[in-house]
């Protein structure tokens, strides 16, 4: 869907903003549980468009871009940041001109997000699924807890094989150790950062899909951070780590909540003609 703002009046540009903050802000409200990626959209005279998706299990709904929910949004090549400034209400969410024979790594990393539980049930569940069975013994049964919740999510796009490892830029991230785009590359190796240090043994969900696959799979990380997964023809792929902690002293004076969590997502499509 693609608004052609030029085109309207702006009395209608104020009304449709207003709708995409309303989505957004129901989207803040959904279960923690539903991740938010990166999805390409299509491209529109020399821009590319990418959708701000959240929803399960790689799909999901799109939204539009809403500033007071962003912490970050940059395009990163060969570790030289450019900021990407978008308007409110822009549709899909990021329109930017790439130059695709460079490996591109888009970043969005969102605000915190304030979340209160409605029940302990949901709460469980969520850490159940994210592998953080220990919380269940360590956390105050007769109060609703609360979370303060931060995405931070990445897309990697590119028509060649030219390749750069990121450094280290947020606190909780995926990055890739070499190019799901060069077909020499049977498998796709990435690694798992928190505050720049690698998360051993951890978590990551790995979807696939085309129009007609869906598959999802559940892989731990190696010692020093890393994994990797056999790249098929054909698919789009999402890597996503959920990481649930307790607020330190600082945190807690800020966030207010009993738990916070980061969620960190990588979306790339190898056999999309970009």
């Amino acid at each position: 869907m693609i608004i052609p703002f030029k085109n309207i009046s702006f009395r209608k540009r104020i009304i449709f903003f207003f709708i995409v903050v309303f989505l957004n802000f129901l989207s803040s409200k959904e279960l923690v549980a539903h991740e938010l990626w990166l999805e390409k959209n299509t491209n529109k005279d020399d821009k590319t468009l990418i959708d701000i998706m959240v929803g399960q299990n790689f799909n999901g709904t799109p939204f539009g871009f809403y500033s007071k929910e962003k912490e970050k949004l940059y395009l990163d090549n060969n570790n030289i940041i450019k900021n990407i400034e978008q308007r409110d209400g822009d549709f899909p969410a990021i329109q930017l001109k790439l130059d695709k024979n460079f490996f591109n790594v888009i970043n969005y990393e969102t605000i915190y997000i304030f979340l209160k539980y409605d029940n302990t049930e949901t709460f469980e569940n969520f850490v159940k699924e994210q592998n953080f069975l220990d919380i269940l013994s360590s956390y105050n049964t007769n109060k609703l807890p609360t979370e303060n919740y931060k995405r931070f999510s990445k897309i990697l796009i590119s028509n060649s094989n030219d390749f750069f490892q990121q450094s280290s830029k947020l606190d909780f991230e995926l990055i890739a150790l070499n190019s799901p785009f060069d077909k020499r590359n049977e498998f796709f190796k990435f690694k798992l950062l928190n505050k720049g240090k690698p998360l051993g043994n951890f978590q990551v969900k790995i979807f696939t899909k085309n129009k007609k696959i869906f598959n999802q799979e559940i892989i731990k990380t190696k010692p020093n951070g890393e994994g990797e997964i056999r790249i098929l023809p054909d698919r789009a792929y999402l890597l996503s780590a959920v990481d649930i902690f307790k607020p330190n002293f600082i945190q807690n004076l800020k966030l207010k909540s009993d738990w916070v969590s980061h969620w960190a997502t990588l979306a790339f499509f190898p056999s999309y003609n970009y």
